[in-house]
């Protein structure tokens, strides 16, 4: 969340109060319909009020977004089908169910621009997913799953790539059963053994850490 300048303390209740009133507008009018007219009003405080703590409104609506994500855990049910079937998951979760529609690409592009904004937005919004993603895929690579020259970064943005697509195109998004297909297209390319994830995979959880 952006710092305030010189002056009285900001007051949290204000803040919060602005943030959930900026997810509200957002779900209701759209990334092109949002105003801070409309978010003061809301919120119960004014424009100048809310101009003084976010300067810009790109991050204004970055700020409100990460306020209805959450920091994804990392998947760790030692197997690696699994776990990377539910990074899928996780991301397209926050994607789709979590952030209002309408709001995620037009904000990239309108923060493309300014080198600071996108920064901010890469290390609020995405970084998060990814790292968690990145965490799974090392340790596929740790159990001897993955070929020790797997890049887990390649791998994340290959695996994040068609969720994200969805996301900002507007395609019928990832869901439990579309992640594995997806999952399982990469692993085809990178794993030591693929038929032994598949059978790791259909096991009961409790067996999978034997192996």
């Amino acid at each position: 969340m952006s710092r305030a300048g010189g002056g009285r303390p900001r007051d949290p209740a204000i803040d919060a109060a602005v943030l959930a009133a900026t997810v509200a507008v957002l779900r209701e009018f759209g990334y092109a319909g949002f105003a801070i007219e409309t978010v003061a009003a809301r919120a119960g405080t004014t424009k100048a009020a809310i101009r003084r703590r976010w300067p810009v409104r790109q991050r204004l609506v970055i700020d409100a977004l990460a306020s209805v994500l959450v920091t994804p855990p990392v998947p760790d049910k030692g197997c690696t089908r699994c776990d990377l079937t539910r990074s899928v998951q996780l991301l397209a979760e926050a994607l789709h169910d979590r952030l209002p529609p309408r709001v995620l690409a037009p904000l990239i592009a309108d923060c493309a621009g300014d080198a600071d904004l996108h920064q901010h937005l890469l290390a609020v919004l995405v970084q998060p997913s990814r790292h968690a993603a990145a965490t799974a895929v090392k340790r596929a690579v740790e159990r001897g799953d993955l070929r020790p020259d797997a890049d887990p970064e390649l791998l994340v943005d290959l695996l994040a790539s068609v969720v994200y697509q969805r996301a900002l195109f507007g395609d019928a998004p990832i869901d439990r059963s579309s992640a594995r297909p997806l999952v399982d297209v990469v692993l085809r390319g990178v794993a030591v053994d693929f038929e032994r994830l598949v059978r790791i995979s259909e096991q009961p959880a409790h067996l999978r850490h034997q192996h």
